[in-house]
């Protein structure tokens, strides 16, 4: 009875183990998603503040803010 319950006490161990891991595994990947997700948006917004030229949009006309607009779109495209 004694060898049961000790075999029982380590296959528990081994099952909570195991479960551990993966859940350490798993937030990992989710930080890595986030990470990745967090550059692509940093760098589209770097593209953006470039392409459009916000700090002079007040001195551009209307027809030259599309023109720049319809360049950006040809240049950088829409990427996901």
């Amino acid at each position: 009875m004694n060898k049961f319950k000790i075999a029982i006490f380590t296959i528990s161990i081994i099952i909570f183990s195991l479960t551990g891991i993966k859940k350490l595994i798993y937030i990992n990947q989710v930080k890595d998603i986030k990470n990745k997700e967090e550059l692509f948006l940093n760098e589209s917004i770097r593209v953006l503040n470039e392409c459009f030229d916000l700090e002079n949009k007040n001195k551009r006309t209307l027809n030259k803010s599309i023109e720049l607009i319809e360049y950006c779109l040809e240049e950088y495209g829409y990427k996901n």
